[in-house]
């Protein structure tokens, strides 16, 4: 390809994001061959997608089954043997700086505490690129979760290569090019005494997704001066709380008369997931009335009148098992407990549809009373179909000046299992700063102390809906699992980013408040930053969902961005 068709190309895609990648890289595709196109630009043409692919074919999800850490480390293991494969390779063309190996393990109280990485240089100052190796779940494997593969998906404008698979996106894809990155500066630097005085670390966390490795290893070893956490978007100046209720209502005897619920259960995964399906089983000892309802139920779904007019309701599925009637919701759209609103605006939740569906059958006797539709009462009363707590927006309702409206605090109804003794709700929350005990003073950095008014607030919740609709009682346990953390985008680490990003793409650095967690809360020395451009976490990226993908050009590209930032702290190692 001519560098004009590249140009043009890029254009297209990114808009003004291209124009100085060209410059500083001029080897997209350059007349003048392969051999004079940078070390960087030659890695990412020809390894990135065959390097993530390895490890995307690796499962690396946790899930509750007992065996499930054992898999998982097996699993990592693999891939740090890749990883290390990889960097045994590079070294070999290497005169004096080479990929130094480092790893740092332990056992945890549920799963094991593991980060591995390498490191470049070894002064006292030190500078970091994080990213993690970890996934969620899969959902379900008709999407072939495990085999990557390149297609073409319209994105942003125009056609994209795309690689598929769980991680490609979140964070194996940008694990890689971390480590082209890490190559690339030690192409560079060979035989010179550039990194004096520095230390340049690459970090694979291996449980981000759950538990977070790295903050266990910053507590023991420190953290580093500074660090790219890459593994959001450009560029993360504040993320919400993360609370994680678990509200349960007794499952009772069945109903002796009539038809009711027997089971509602999300298919397995995490809490920060939305699941792929939902499952309800009615059953009940009058089998007319049971027929009956076979016959006619996906007819009254469609005609169902949820809260809003404008709801998109999941596609549902009617089956038989024995006399026994199988409801089925799919998901559709964003699947990331962080961004329910997003699947709320452009999918639809299976668990919010298939709820508040059900919960008007027992609304309306057409099916008894029981623990199960008490459960589904009360989740169509406190959300209905809103995700922002707008049905109680004294208690659910908050946005401030960082996390705006529209981009509040927001509740992803995510899992909900249906045991002999009880039935269980866990929501995903995301919170802004009005749902913490303590006030931002509108200028310290990091997270804020304490902890959320949530206890408070769903006490009050479970309260006010004993007295509105009387009846079994719901009960809640809560867990705060971090608090908000804010940071100064004048502030020198943001500003030093955004003059490296400026450089890169010729455009200004946007900034983002997300509800995602990374592995930057709370270590004010780290930025998430990169590499998507988008907060879109729906179709065709399918962040933390079906059919996961990573526009392969604009990773590249954020590679380049993150280059440029290294060479800058490289060449300012001694002012910084």
């Amino acid at each position: 390809m001519s560098t004009l068709s590249c140009i043009k190309r890029d254009l297209v895609h990114h808009g003004r994001l291209a124009v100085a990648a060209l410059v500083l890289f001029a080897g997209c595709g350059s007349s003048d061959g392969d051999d004079t196109r940078s070390y960087l630009e030659r890695t990412l043409a020809q390894q990135f997608v065959s390097e993530t692919s390895q490890l995307v074919t690796l499962q690396t999800y946790r899930t509750e089954d007992p065996q499930s850490e054992q898999l998982v480390v097996e699993n990592l293991t693999r891939s740090r043997d890749y990883l290390m494969g990889l960097a045994q390779e590079f070294n070999r063309g290497q005169s004096t700086l080479k990929l130094e190996p480092f790893e740092w393990r332990r056992a945890g109280p549920a799963q094991t505490q593991w980060v591995f990485g390498f490191r470049l240089g070894s002064g006292p100052k030190k500078v970091a690129i994080l990213a993690h190796l970890d996934t969620v779940p899969p959902g379900n494997a008709d999407w072939r979760p495990f085999e990557p593969r390149v297609e073409a998906r319209d994105y942003r404008g125009a056609a994209q290569p795309f690689l598929v698979g769980r991680g490609a996106a979140d964070d194996k894809g940008p694990a890689v090019l971390a480590l082209i990155v890490m190559r690339a500066l030690a192409n560079r630097y060979d035989g010179t005494n550039a990194l004096d005085g520095l230390t340049v670390e690459l970090i694979f966390d291996t449980s981000e997704e759950t538990d977070f490795s790295t903050a266990y290893y910053f507590q023991e070893v420190g953290v580093p001066d500074f660090g790219i956490v890459f593994d959001a978007v450009w560029t993360v100046r504040a993320e919400k709380g993360i609370e994680r209720p678990i509200f349960t209502v007794p499952l009772g005897p069945a109903p002796s008369n009539g038809i009711f619920i027997e089971a509602f259960n999300s298919a397995p995964g995490a809490t920060n997931q939305i699941p792929d399906t939902v499952t309800a089983r009615i059953n009940g000892n009058d089998e007319a009335a049971l027929d009956r309802l076979a016959a006619n139920v996906a007819n009254l779904y469609q005609q169902y009148g949820f809260d809003d007019p404008l709801y998109r309701r999941a596609p549902l599925e009617v089956s038989r098992d024995a006399k026994a009637v199988v409801l089925t919701t799919k998901v559709l759209g964003a699947q990331h407990g962080s961004v329910p609103d997003e699947n709320r605006a452009n999918g639809a939740s299976p668990v919010v549809s298939l709820a508040n569906f059900l919960a008007h059958l027992v609304d309306d006797a057409t099916l008894a009373p029981n623990g199960v539709g008490r459960m589904l009462q009360f989740m169509a009363w406190g959300w209905g179909t809103t995700v922002f707590g707008e049905k109680h927006p004294d208690l659910l309702e908050r946005h401030d000046q960082v996390f705006e409206q529209g981009n509040g605090t927001t509740y992803a109804l995510t899992r909900v299992t249906t045991s002999p003794q009880d039935v269980a709700l866990r929501l995903d929350i995301r919170y802004a700063l009005g749902h913490h005990g303590v006030a931002w003073d509108g200028k310290s950095e990091g997270q804020l102390p304490g902890t959320s008014v949530f206890p408070d607030a769903f006490e009050q919740l479970v309260n006010r809906f004993q007295q509105d609709r009387p009846g079994q009682a719901v009960t809640v346990t809560t867990v705060n699992a971090a608090s908000p953390d804010v940071r100064d985008p004048q502030s020198p680490r943001f500003q030093r980013i955004s003059g490296a990003y400026e450089r890169a793409v010729g455009a200004p650095m946007p900034l983002a408040a997300i509800g995602g967690g990374t592995d930057a809360k709370g270590q004010v020395n780290l930025v998430a930053a990169g590499p998507l451009f988008t907060l879109a976490f729906g179709p065709p990226i399918n962040y933390h969902g079906l059919n996961e993908g990573a526009p392969i050009e604009d990773l590249q590209l954020s590679a380049r961005i993150l280059y440029q930032i290294m060479l800058d702290e490289i060449a300012n190692k001694t002012t910084r």
